[in-house]
């Protein structure tokens, strides 16, 4: 049962004692509980601060590792351009020396041009000169002979023209032998009557021999013996004058290394060894 009267009134003091007790109490709580959070705001700006300080002593260390290479960088720049430069002069150096060798080439050249055109202008006219000669020695000869022929049919008992059997034209004397053997056989004949297988000059002697053959084949002094190709006349001299059959030399079969003239006057290449008709001999005329 509640208080009444004045001892109610007693025990009111005692309950706001109490009361201002109990507030007192909790003031303190208060300022004990507000504490707390400021030390932790003081730990955190101390991490924060000791973290600012590791990334700029990291960002600082960086910046000097990129200062060290950047440096290097231009060390290194500056020597190549060094280098380039050396480089650009030895290429000047090289293409000045590609202009003088190309100038000097240009000349060689031109040179060498000059030296062909003048060797084929001096072989044409030595060419020229040698048919010019050959034409004036044949044009000689046979004015010789000419005048021969006629002292021959002035005087002809006093001189012989040539051996019986023998036929007598432009100063030489010719042979038909008419039976067949091979080549070697025919110039030792030759030979053995001081002469030898027969050597054609030019074509006026063709014609006069091929005048006389009477459709058969005969043996005569050329051959390639010596060189396969090369045919010589059995004097050695070159063959200057030609009158091979179509298609002729050729070899065939191999082993063709004589000469035969055929039966209708032109030449043919033949194995030594073969048989013809004959032969014919030559010997200049003698008096």
């Amino acid at each position: 049962m509640a208080p009444v009267g004045i001892y109610r009134r007693c025990q009111e003091p005692q309950n706001m004692a109490g009361g201002m007790g109990a507030g007192t109490a909790g003031y303190g709580a208060l300022l004990g509980g507000g504490g707390r959070p400021v030390l932790a705001l003081y730990a955190v700006h101390a991490v924060s601060f000791l973290l600012w300080a590791v990334l700029l002593a990291t960002v600082i260390g960086k910046y000097a590792e990129m200062s060290r290479e950047l440096e290097k960088l231009r060390t290194d720049q500056a020597l190549l351009r060094a280098n380039g430069s050396d480089m650009t002069k030895q290429l000047q150096i090289l293409r000045s020396n590609q202009s003088g060798l190309q100038g000097t080439g240009g000349a060689l050249t031109q040179k060498l041009e000059n030296l062909e055109a003048d060797l084929k202008t001096t072989r044409q006219e030595v060419a020229t000169e040698k048919a010019q000669m050959e034409n004036s020695q044949t044009m000689l000869r046979k004015e010789t002979y000419r005048i021969l022929a006629g002292l021959r049919n002035i005087n002809a008992s006093a001189c012989a023209v040539c051996p019986p059997n023998w036929l007598l034209y432009a100063g030489a004397c010719y042979f038909f032998a008419t039976t067949p053997q091979h080549w070697s056989f025919g110039r030792s004949k030759c030979q053995a009557q001081g002469a030898h297988l027969v050597i054609i000059n030019d074509s006026d002697e063709q014609s006069f021999l091929a005048q006389k053959i009477k459709g058969k084949e005969y043996w005569i002094g050329l051959h390639d013996t010596g060189e396969e190709g090369k045919f010589t006349w059995v004097d050695d001299s070159s063959a200057t004058y030609t009158n091979w059959d179509f298609g002729e030399p050729n070899n065939q079969g191999l082993g063709e290394d004589c000469v035969m003239m055929l039966s209708h006057g032109r030449w043919n290449d033949a194995a030594c060894a073969g048989k013809v008709e004959g032969w014919i001999c030559e010997k200049e005329w003698s008096c």
